[in-house]
């Protein structure tokens, strides 16, 4: 009588399901561990710097620092958005209204008004942390630069979808190009617009400055900002 031997397991479109959940339970935990590092990573980084802000005398300084934990807080927000929904692309639009208002409670300025008019749109994961630091950058100066202490004033903040391409304003009426970017953020805006392939437009908008930038939605090639010495 022929020996019977146990069939191997199947190979085919049987086997798949079941590899498939495998791989993706794998890769869900993969991503988790990623979270959890890089925000408790992000937060430690914050933590040195507010650690740092508060021994140090020198008003300069302090305000240097304070710009420093500005910009990780908002690449953390980029981060958090980003893994409570779909790690690939971010939702600018909630993005911009949780940057916002991060950015309007630092700013301590209840005389200031800010409207926003966002569209929902998305834009890849890759280019998240580089447009999360220009908003960061052109909105943080409007709060700090356009309204001197005692002037009251309005930011509006607007996100469209023109043509696959997102496109930002952040308009003040506030005292103007006068009240425009210091070199070191205006460099970094500039570097950063240049690494997302976007077009960055700045104007006197009588009263106020008027800044747009456009951003493709698609992926681009990445490219190294240079720094010029």
């Amino acid at each position: 009588m022929p020996d019977h031997q146990d069939a191997p397991p199947p190979a085919g479109p049987e086997a798949r399901p079941g590899a498939l959940e495998a791989a993706l339970a794998q890769k869900t935990a993969l991503l988790e561990e990623v979270d959890h590092r890089v925000k408790n990573n992000l937060q430690l980084i914050a933590s040195l710097i507010l650690l740092q802000s508060r021994r140090t005398a020198d008003e300069a300084a302090r305000a240097a620092l304070k710009s420093v934990l500005e910009r990780v807080t908002a690449v953390a927000t980029v981060h958090r958005r980003l893994f409570q929904g779909d790690p690939s692309r971010l939702e600018v639009a909630d993005f911009v209204r949780d940057l916002t208002s991060d950015l309007a409670a630092a700013a301590g300025r209840d005389d200031l008004e800010i409207a926003l008019d966002l569209e929902h749109l998305a834009i890849p994961a890759s280019s998240a942390a580089a447009f999360a630091l220009v908003v960061n950058e052109l909105l943080g100066n409007a709060l700090k630069h356009a309204f001197p202490a005692g002037r009251a004033g309005r930011i509006a903040v607007g996100l469209v979808d023109r043509g696959g391409a997102c496109v930002l304003t952040i308009a003040d009426d506030g005292v103007g190009l006068e009240g425009h970017l210091p070199a070191f953020g205006s460099m970094i805006v500039k570097l950063l617009c240049q690494q997302l392939h976007a077009d960055l437009h700045v104007a006197d908008a009588q009263p106020g400055v008027r800044a747009t930038v456009t951003v493709p939605m698609a992926p681009a090639a990445p490219q190294t900002p240079v720094v010029s010495l």
